[in-house]
């Protein structure tokens, strides 16, 4: 049971990306079908929806970024020797880690400023749809470090990791 509950946590990002993309699914065909068959619209629906969409994107990234399934183009940087590839992976992870950093930061004040912004429907603050910026950046912003340590290891010669999938 150990490794299960140990897999669920590893994979948290994962489970709950899908789960709101569940959810999203689901209002969504319960909201046409009722619409169509029974001539009524759920009114929260598509809030709710869209909601859920946006955690299921910002969620879902950090898990691409975490499990490397982000597109990229390595044509170029495959055809140089193994150091200046590791020097290349290196400063993109930075990159990617200042940005990410960043980002989250701005997200913050995101946040804050959108506290007296409310949904028409549901009519609470939109602040728990725009923290999903915050965590999913944030996340990113973790997992680009722990990228950026591991790069550095391997630098220094310990054995790369395989993926955290």
């Amino acid at each position: 049971m150990k490794g299960k509950l140990g897999n669920v946590l590893k994979n948290l990002d994962a489970y709950f990306a899908g789960f709101m993309f569940a959810i999203t699914l689901t209002i969504v065909i319960v909201n046409v079908f009722t619409r169509y068959f029974i001539g009524y619209i759920i009114p929260w629906g598509e809030e709710v929806a869209t909601s859920c969409f946006v955690y299921t994107t910002f969620i879902g990234a950090a898990w691409c970024l975490r499990t490397h399934q982000h597109a990229g183009v390595d044509l170029l940087v495959d055809k140089l020797p193994e150091k200046a590839r590791k020097c290349v992976h290196l400063l993109t992870d930075i990159i990617i880690l200042v940005l990410n950093c960043y980002i989250t930061y701005l997200s913050v004040f995101f946040v804050y400023s959108s506290r007296i912004k409310t949904m028409p429907i549901l009519k609470i603050t939109s602040i728990p749809l725009n923290l999903s910026l915050t965590f999913g950046f944030g996340l990113m912003a973790i997992y680009s470090l722990i990228q950026c340590v591991n790069d550095i290891r391997f630098w220094n010669g310990a054995p790369e990791k395989e993926d955290a999938k």
